[in-house]
């Protein structure tokens, strides 16, 4: 979390700006961009020395509250070693934005599929081997080290030298100043219920609740791989040549994102507590409950994808305007919801805390001539049929998810 954080708070948008910038295909343009991104890349790495430092003294001083997570002693180093992934993503290849602007995406795909099996094989040896969150730790190296290497090996393009040119620097900014500030509402939006939760509950309870938050949030990951990978490069390139198609092309590439996280959401409310039976045993018992009311952010989050149009629109102002609300929302809610119900609140809290930044991009939608009511709300059909899928899927796999309690006993 503290990785992603500084890096998103320092985040100058370097590939969408390269991506929908008429200049992108400029070796000079690209060069400097991959230098700004090694330069990153470094600063990155040096501010999670400060965070991990700073945790360890304040450890050392009591000042953390007993039991939480940010009293682990292990944290500071976890922290300052997992973090030089940042470094070494940094000297990946712009190959990765050529192909990405001609959307030559297999292999792209190709070489993060064999990155992510190479970090999973060497998580798995090693945590058989020590029983340690350290496997983790370098299974992030490892699958960073595999992406960059074949970012220079597998794509074709010419390869990057350290070079910042005036101009190109100045364009790579002038887009990225916003996706900055973007960026660090995106950072509270997205790790404010850690960040809040974890001064509050022991590393159990959070572990629930991270546990639950991921199996919803792979939904949202994937959806927002696939968004920025297809759906921004496609719209970017409709926008340079035929802006009049652009309303057009964006309803057709969203209404599958759509219809697919609202079914999920059903489907998820449905089967919450057997999928956690069944993936589990009973110690994770109470993760099924708010896997539950989690489901019910699928709503809304779907929104924080499809915002992402407007970097391919060239208006990274709006996409700041919903992050600021997301993130102010998060901060807002959820400690009046662990305050008045306690952790369950604090789940509602965030499932729910999309909302206002839902209102918000409507309102945007109206003014760019994007929205389209009827199928805001057709869409919501597809909650009800995920739900009667979800209890027949529940029925189905009632059966095996007694296993794990038989095999406790």
């Amino acid at each position: 979390m503290v990785q992603v954080a500084v890096a998103m708070l320092s985040d100058l948008g370097l590939r969408p700006a390269a991506i929908q910038s008429p200049l992108g295909d400029q070796r000079n343009y690209l060069d400097s961009a991959w230098t700004l991104q090694f330069l990153h890349g470094l600063l990155i790495w040096a501010a999670c020395l400060c965070v991990g430092y700073l945790i360890s003294v304040a450890q050392s001083q009591d000042l953390m509250a007993a039991g939480s997570v940010y009293n682990e002693s292990a944290l500071p180093a976890v922290i300052a070693v997992s973090s030089f992934s940042s470094v070494i993503a940094g000297l990946q290849s712009t190959k990765v934005i050529t192909a990405y602007r001609r959307l030559e995406l297999g292999r792209l795909t190709a070489i993060e599929l064999v990155a992510q099996c190479a970090g999973l094989g060497v998580a798995v040896v090693l945590a058989v081997q020590t029983r340690s969150v350290w496997s983790f730790v370098f299974a992030t190296l490892c699958s960073a080290a595999v992406t960059t290497a074949l970012s220079f090996l597998w794509l074709s393009g010419r390869g990057n030298r350290f070079r910042l040119d005036r101009d190109c620097v100045r364009d790579l900014i002038r887009f990225g100043k916003w996706v900055m500030l973007s960026s660090t509402f995106t950072v509270v939006a997205s790790n404010g219920d850690r960040i809040l939760l974890a001064g509050w509950v022991g590393p159990a309870t959070l572990g629930l609740y991270i546990l639950s938050f991921n199996l919803v949030s792979m939904l949202e990951g994937a959806g927002s791989r696939l968004f920025h990978s297809v759906a921004v490069p496609a719209l970017s390139q409709i926008r340079r040549e035929s802006p009049e198609g652009l309303a057009q092309a964006y309803w057709r590439l969203r209404l599958p994102f759509d219809v697919i996280f609202v079914t999920a959401a059903g489907a998820i409310f449905a089967t919450g507590d057997v999928l956690v039976a069944v993936l589990y045993d009973s110690r994770y018992e109470a993760a099924g409950s708010m896997l539950k009311i989690l489901s019910f952010s699928l709503l809304f989050s779907r929104f924080g994808i499809l915002a992402n149009v407007y970097f391919a629109m060239g208006e990274p102002r709006i996409l700041t305007a919903f992050n600021f609300v997301r993130g102010l929302s998060i901060f807002l809610l959820l400690p009046i919801g662990y305050l008045l119900f306690d952790v369950i609140g604090a789940v509602w809290a965030v499932a729910l805390h999309g909302a206002p930044s839902f209102l918000l991009l409507l309102f945007f939608q109206v003014r760019h001539r994007l929205n389209n009511l009827k199928l805001e709300l057709l869409v919501l059909l597809a909650w009800p049929l995920g739900y009667v899928a979800g209890l027949l899927a529940e029925w189905m796999l009632s059966p095996v998810a007694i296993l794990p309690q038989l095999a406790d006993r």
